[in-house]
Formats: structure tokens, C-alpha cells, sequence
């Protein structure tokens, strides 16, 4: 553990995935940091001479209680009644009080819960706190410091931190703090999920090739529109609409024209942050857009759609399928039944090039959430808190795969000769995937450690329709190595009131942002007659401040200034 843990003691910390509390002090006045400075010695509840050696398991040799506050999705049961609440409880030997609050709504009622400090719990195990969050709560002593339990405890999350440099730089807070847990996902797809998929047996039908510059596509939507590829007589065909998961309608296509990073769309050159939004070549990516939307090859219900709608579009049968590309980080929008052959149709296509040889696919930088396991001021227990936390990475680092369920009911081990996603020896083989609803898993929103190791050890079988080998074969044939020359940094740790204010200033951005994408493209904003508007709007929202502060962080976390 590095000397900064040393000197942070009396700091405070929040984590990624889970609140883990760690102070006795129920009135919000205890200094901050000095509920940790024993390191969790002793308390009201337990003692650090309850705990086992780092590592191992169980946590505790006496039961001792911990009060979780987490957010799974809806379509996970009751949590008390969880098959991997009872794995994990009879592992640790920590019996679990669980305070729920569903992904749906999470983000409200934490809010609500961290503004009022009534009714906390020991820890958070949620989808992660705003940096701008922990280190606001980090001060004022409502999340505890980390650095010297993770040094004492945390032998799993020591094991984590060094497995990438980014990692630690990006969960510290200006000062010196680590205040939230990680979650990392080393996704291969994920890394480059700004997808067109595309009706390969409608281009087949209609004897076209697989476009590969935009006035291609148009071509190609333009005939999906026209020819009725899916060979029903009828005029129903839908040459382009979206999905849930990074489905923007410009995701993917404003990167034939400019980078487009998404969300806020500042992009980083040369090191300088630069607002794509605001440039030329946005303007003329939106023109496309429009053209394409104007003459009907674009869904009109765009803004409106989602996977489960798409997929009765696309239906259970080619013939029933009225859709010719979809915009989507995956193929969800499908149905995945094993007789239904429209999930067969569709293949990814490859960067799209622009008039001006343009062609990028968006890169993400490593998959790391911030701010999904804190510890409140509320924990007896500090020590205990960050043990639970360091048990789920643990889990991980084991190869554990009891976190997707009961072996033999939902995954089993690999058998011998048997190979994962990228063609090296598997080590287990899922066997419920996506089931939904499903009480056998907390589903997501742990402080999770899925290393490319976990990820591609998958079993897949030759000749079957698998979506993860799917999934990484198309990023692995056609997107890697089209990002840009650099990518923004996915996390940054500021000041507090510079964090406060970046995070308001890019909601409101994105906000707009998104809304005029979908205004430009419907035709509700002229790009001749309101671009002038629109610039002076993100103006007076606070663009160009966001993309100083961003600067300002990017060189100071990044570059050493």
C-alpha cells in the first residue's frame, strides 16, 4: 500500500458500489476521518479482534450485522430471500439488513437519504456516487475515509487498485482521500459500444453490399425503404431506429463527420479539451441526419423506443421483421428464442467514412465506476464495513462464479477442451443468461472486479448462436483500432466547488444537448435559421465553462500541472 494511505488517515472515503459506514457518531459532528483513525479498533457492535486474517473467509468469527442500502434492478426478488444473500451470509458469516431502493429510482431516493442523513445505513452498495458527492459528504464526515482500512483490511482491494494505475488516481480525491470503491468491468464490446447493427439478409435479398460511406447507407436505407426486403407486399419496413443501450440516433453516425464522445460531446485533442458541439463538421453530421429523417428513413417514434419495442418491430420470424439497422450498443433489441432467426440477420457494421474521410468508432477509456461502495458515519463498525466490500472483490479474484448464481442450477465449470471468447481454454459456462425476473443474483451494481480474464473465459459453443462471442468478434473485426488518438479520461476528481459546479453545469449540457440532436434531426430546429441560437444557448448554459473546468482537471489529475 502506497504512503499516501499512511499520511490520508484522517480522511474520509466513499466507494463505488457499496455505503459502508464507519463512525459511532450518530450526531454529524465527529471531525472527519477520526472515526477511521483507529482504523475500526474498536466499537459498539464488533471489534477488529472479531475479524479473520485479510483475505479469508469467513469475515467474522462471531455473526455481526451490517445495514446495506442498495439499488438493484426491479426485475431482482426480494433480497432477503436471494440465493447469493444466503451464499454470501454463510461465507462471511455477516447477516445482512438490507435497505432497498430499485435502479429505477435509485438516484432520488439516495439523494433524498444523503441530504436529510436520516435513516442511514452502514454502507451503500449502489451504481455509484457522483464524484462531486463523495467528496462533499467526504468533508462534511458523512462518508469515512478508506485509506487506512483498505491498507489494514483490504488485502483484495490492494490487489485491485494495482492492477492499473488509472484506477487509483481516478477514485482519489484532491485531497488525497479515497472516498468510494471501484467497480471494474474490462468489457471488450463495451469498450467500443457505439454500434450500427444492420439486416445482412436484407442486403443479401436485395443484392447490395455492406455500405461503407455515408452516402452508401443512405443508398442502403433508401432501398430497405423501397424494395420491400422483408418480402410481405407491404410497405412497412423501418430502414432505421435505435435501442436502449447507447442508441442515441448521433452516436454512431456523427462519427463519420466529427468524434463524437457522447453525453456532454467534449472531446480531447492534443491534449486540449475540445466542444465538438459547437464545430462545423457537428452541424454537417446533423444535416445528414436530418436528410435521412426527412425523407423517411429514420423511425419517427426514435425518441420514443427501446429494446422491448423494437423487438415486437423485429418480431419472432424474418418475415416478420420490419427493420433494417438499428442503432445499439448490443443486439437486445431482438428476441434471443432459440427458433427465432431474426437474431441471425443482423451483423455490426464497420465505422461509416464521411465526405471528408472521416471514419472513428467511439473508444471508451477503461471500464472503471466510481463512487459504488461508501461507508457512512453511521458504521460501528468501519473494519467489518470495508471487509464486506473487500469480500465481493475477493469473490472475483477466486474465480468465484457463484456471483451469477448456484453452480450446477446457473453456471457450471468449463469441461476440458472447451474455449471462451477469445479463443483461449474456458473456465465456466454460463447456463441462465439475462434471465429476468431471477432471485439468484443481486444483479448489478456491486463494486465489481471483472478483469478481461473473467470476461472472455466463457464458454462458447462452435455453431451456436452466442451474443457475447457475437458481441466480441464484430468489435474485434471491425472497431478496434478506429478510435481516436486520445481518449477522454472517464473519471475526474476535483475540488469540491469545482466538482459541484462541473457536475451541475454537465447535466444541464447534456440535457440540451440532447434534445437539440433530436430537434435538428426531426426538423423542430432549422440548422440555417437556429444554429446561431443554439450556440448562444450552450453558451449561456455554461459550455464553455465546462469545458475549462474539464481542462483545468484533466491537466492537473492527467498531466501533472
Amino acid at each position: 500500500m502506497r504512503k499516501r494511505y499512511r499520511i490520508a488517515i484522517a480522511l474520509l472515503i466513499a466507494g463505488i458500489l457499496l455505503l459502508s459506514a464507519c463512525s459511532n457518531n450518530t450526531n454529524g459532528d465527529t471531525p472527519a476521518g477520526e472515526g477511521v483513525a483507529s482504523g475500526g479498533e474498536t466499537s459498539a457492535v464488533g471489534t477488529a479482534a472479531n475479524l479473520t486474517e485479510p483475505g479469508t473467509f469467513p469475515i467474522v468469527k462471531e455473526t455481526e450485522t451490517l445495514r446495506v442500502w442498495a439499488s438493484p434492478p426491479s426485475w431482482v426478488g426480494n433480497l432477503e430471500d436471494n440465493w447469493f444473500t444466503k451464499y454470501f451470509e454463510e461465507k462471511t458469516n455477516i447477516k445482512i439488513e438490507w435497505v432497498r431502493a430499485n435502479m429505477e429510482d435509485y438516484r432520488d431516493k439516495l439523494n433524498l437519504m444523503l441530504a436529510s442523513q436520516t435513516d442511514m445505513p452502514d454502507v451503500i452498495l449502489s451504481w455509484g456516487i457522483g464524484n462531486a458527492q463523495q467528496i462533499a459528504y467526504g468533508s462534511q464526515g458523512l462518508f469515512l475515509p478508506l485509506n487506512e482500512l483498505i491498507e489494514k483490511y483490504g488485502s483484495a482491494t490492494q490487489q485491485v487498485l494495482a492492477y492499473n494505475p488509472i484506477i487509483e488516481s481516478a477514485i482519489t480525491a484532491p485531497d488525497g482521500n479515497i472516498y468510494g470503491l471501484p467497480a471494474i468491468n474490462e468489457c471488450y464490446h463495451c469498450t467500443y459500444s457505439h454500434k450500427m447493427w444492420i439486416n445482412q439478409q436484407w442486403l443479401d435479398e436485395l443484392g447490395l453490399e455492406l455500405p461503407k460511406t455515408t452516402e452508401e447507407f443512405y443508398q442502403v436505407l433508401k432501398a430497405f425503404k423501397e424494395k420491400d426486403p422483408n418480402g410481405n407486399g407491404k410497405a412497412d419496413e423501418i430502414p432505421l431506429t435505435r435501442g436502449s443501450w447507447q442508441g442515441g440516433i448521433d452516436f454512431f453516425l456523427m462519427n463519420a463527420f466529427i468524434y463524437n464522445e457522447a453525453g456532454n460531446r467534449l472531446m480531447l485533442q492534443d491534449d486540449q479539451v475540445v466542444q465538438a458541439a459547437i464545430q462545423p463538421e457537428w452541424r454537417e453530421g446533423l444535416r445528414y441526419l436530418n436528410r435521412l429523417y426527412a425523407e423517411g428513413l429514420i423511425d419517427p417514434e426514435f425518441m420514443l423506443q427501446d429494446d422491448n419495442k423494437v423487438k415486437v418491430l423485429t418480431g419472432l420470424s424474418p418475415q416478420e421483421n420490419r427493420v433494417g439497422a438499428v442503432a445499439s450498443g448490443a443486439m437486445a433489441f431482438v428476441d434471443w428464442s432459440e427458433d427465432n432467426k431474426v437474431k441471425e440477420q443482423f451483423v455490426a457494421l464497420p465505422p461509416l467514412t464521411g465526405k471528408e474521410g472521416v471514419a472513428y468508432a467511439k473508444q471508451y477509456a477503461f471500464g472503471l465506476g466510481s463512487g459504488n461502495f461508501v461507508v457512512t458515519k453511521e458504521a460501528k463498525n468501519p473494519a467489518l464495513a470495508l471487509r464486506f466490500a473487500d469480500a465481493i472483490y475477493q469473490l472475483f479474484i477466486d474465480g468465484d462464479y457463484n456471483l451469477y448464481g448456484e453452480e450446477g442450477d446457473v453456471w457450471v465449470k468449463a469441461r476440458e477442451g472447451e474455449v471462451g471468447l477469445d479463443g483461449q481454454p474456458a473456465k465456466y459456462n454460463v447456463l441462465k443468461s439475462g434471465e429476468q425476473p431471477n432471485n439468484f443474483t443481486w444483479g448489478n451494481g456491486l463494486n465489481t472486479f471483472m478483469t478481461a480474464d473473467w470476461r472472455n473465459t466463457q464458454v462458447v459453443t462452435p455453431g451456436t448462436w452466442n451474443h457475447e462471442k457475437i458481441l466480441y468478434d464484430e468489435t474485434k473485426d471491425k472497431y478496434v483500432g478506429k478510435g481516436p488518438q486520445q481518449q477522454m479520461p472517464g473519471s475526474f476528481m476535483m475540488p469540491e466547488a469545482e466538482a459541484t459546479e462541473w457536475e451541475e453545469l454537465n447535466n444541464a449540457v447534456i440535457k440540451y444537448l440532447d434534445e437539440s440532436v433530436d430537434k435538428f434531426v426531426t426538423g423542430n430546429l432549422d440548422l440555417d435559421k437556429d444554429w446561431d441560437t443554439y450556440l448562444s444557448n450552450l453558451e449561456k448554459i455554461g459550455y464553455n465553462r465546462l469545458a475549462e473546468l474539464t481542462q483545468s482537471a484533466y491537466d492537473r489529475q492527467y498531466k501533472g500541472k
